[in-house]
């Protein structure tokens, strides 16, 4: 079955040439587990390739999640798709004594929209701890810095906004989408929840979180455990698929 791999290599044409689509944002949701620490520093504004650039000259080599994402890496700072796209806003955020685990970064599309990508969990204790806290409190530390990281984007800039993310990136987009002030959920065309856990039932009978579920847009492979957990509410798209899942939310 083709994968993103494929699809970087099919589709190597300009964002501004075809319009993004949902496997743009599976992609942009894919980069925000890099690990961009040493290579970004948070106000720092770099293509992609620029990127890729300095993590060649690192000379202690960054640690990715999944083994592929080098290859991953290598084949984005290539792609006419995606190379000349600047990143910024990079956070990377363990807290032992809030139980607290955050990534996120910030694209600049061509366009002149910007994508906010939430990461999931990392392979530390305390973000798996924080995955367990998400099953049964009405919110976690996380959630609260991912309100915080989008109005700080927002504060900073003024285009049109899509937020998503994978696993609990998906869970952090949404719950920062609906929580943030209202002015800036204003400006939130697209909420992208790519196989993400759900919330409390207090949160979805929330009426900010109400007010945006038109804007959610799920995708859940079919064979998801963490997609599935928890209360969701609007539509979700399911995706066939024969990849088993082997990495935590």
């Amino acid at each position: 079955m083709p994968n993103i791999f494929d699809y970087l290599k099919w589709r190597d044409i300009p964002i501004e040439k075809v319009e993004q689509n949902e496997v743009d944002n599976l992609i942009l949701s894919r980069i925000s587990y890099f690990p961009f620490d040493g290579i970004l520093e948070k106000e720092e504004k770099i293509t992609l390739k620029e990127a890729y650039d300095r993590y060649l000259k690192l000379k202690k080599k960054a640690h990715f999640l999944q083994k592929e994402d080098k290859e991953l890496f290598e084949l984005i700072s290539n792609s006419l798709r995606f190379k000349d796209i600047f990143i910024s806003n990079y956070i990377n955020k363990v807290d032992l004594l809030e139980e607290k685990q955050i990534s996120a970064i910030t694209f600049y599309l061509p366009d002149d929209t910007i994508y906010v990508a939430f990461r999931g969990t990392d392979d530390t204790l305390i973000g798996w701890k924080e995955d367990l806290n998400m099953s049964y409190s009405n919110f976690v530390p996380a959630q609260e810095d991912a309100v915080k990281y989008l109005e700080d984007v927002a504060r900073k800039n003024k285009q049109p906004l899509i937020v998503g993310g994978h696993s609990k990136g998906g869970n952090l987009a949404i719950y920062a989408s609906a929580f943030c002030k209202e002015s800036i959920k204003k400006r939130i065309i697209k909420i992208y929840n790519n196989d993400g856990p759900g919330f409390s039932k207090n949160v979805v009978e929330n009426v900010k979180y109400k007010n945006i579920i038109e804007k959610i847009y799920t995708y859940i492979p079919q064979t998801s455990i963490i997609g599935r957990l928890l209360n969701h509410e609007g539509k979700a798209t399911i995706i066939k698929s024969t990849q088993t899942r082997n990495y935590a939310t």
